[in-house]
């Protein structure tokens, strides 16, 4: 973690799997805080204003779902869904309530340790961009009535600010980088969680790239897009995504 603290919040009611992710977070450097509900949770996490945050399915009062909604609208943190992969439809709900990504249960050590030092790479880079010389002119990029500026951290719709995860937003500064081309969910996967140095040989793993279609379709509903009719981000069946072709500056 590069010698500087980071801190984690674990939402989980399980008390056997909670002594073991905060066991595997504290070995990587994590100071950690842990709580046994989502309520008590997101007001710890208010409080301590984490950089991750896990949470748990099978809370005792407000569910997994409701209590990353709760994180995402108020946090900054990254949010990690500790849930079963085969229940498509809390994976979905997870993912579209603001979860930056997931792992499985039962819990695999060194699965759920590479989906956090993904989501820590993200933050390291979230953190760069936002540390930016002040005095350097913001670098954006058009698309129509779409601004993203990737100084700022920010994207606007005809001026407006638009609300997007960190993960959403790196998608989408992948595709407005170039118009037209298509990005596989795979090559998105890569750019999202891995360095500048490692996209040719570094690792992400399936659940990396299936939750790229969820995000991807999060993004789109923040937009005012959608799949049948495409004015930013287009489909391409059995390839990936491309931001629709149009005049664009930068």
């Amino acid at each position: 973690m590069d010698g500087e603290a980071v801190i984690a919040v674990v939402i989980e009611s399980d008390d056997a799997i909670s002594d073991r992710v905060c066991g595997v977070l504290r070995n990587i450097g994590f100071v950690v805080h842990d709580e046994s509900s989502g309520q008590r949770g997101v007001s710890l996490a208010a409080q301590v204003k984490p950089d991750l945050v896990i949470v748990g399915f099978g809370l005792p009062d407000i569910d997994g779902i409701e209590t990353i909604r709760r994180l995402s609208s108020a946090l900054e943190s990254y949010v990690l869904a500790l849930l079963d992969p085969a229940n498509e439809i809390k994976l979905v709900q997870a993912l579209d309530a603001g979860a930056d990504g997931y792992c499985s249960k039962p819990l695999r050590d060194g699965e759920f340790r590479a989906q956090v030092d993904a989501l820590m790479r993200r933050h390291a880079i979230s953190a760069r961009a936002r540390q930016s010389d002040p005095g350097q002119e913001p670098q954006q990029l058009r698309h129509g009535q779409l601004t993203l500026d990737s100084s700022g951290w920010e994207v606007r719709m005809d001026g407006v600010l638009v609300a997007l995860t960190a993960t959403e937003f790196s998608i989408l500064h992948v595709l407005m980088s170039a118009p037209g081309r298509v990005r596989s969910k795979r090559e998105l996967a890569r750019r999202v969680n891995l360095n500048e140095e490692d996209l040719d040989h570094g690792f992400v793993t399936e659940s990396d790239v299936r939750s790229i279609e969820v995000h991807v379709a999060n993004l789109r509903r923040k937009l005012g897009d959608s799949a049948r009719a495409s004015q930013w981000i287009e489909t391409v069946r059995g390839v990936g995504y491309r931001l629709v072709n149009g005049r664009t500056s930068a």
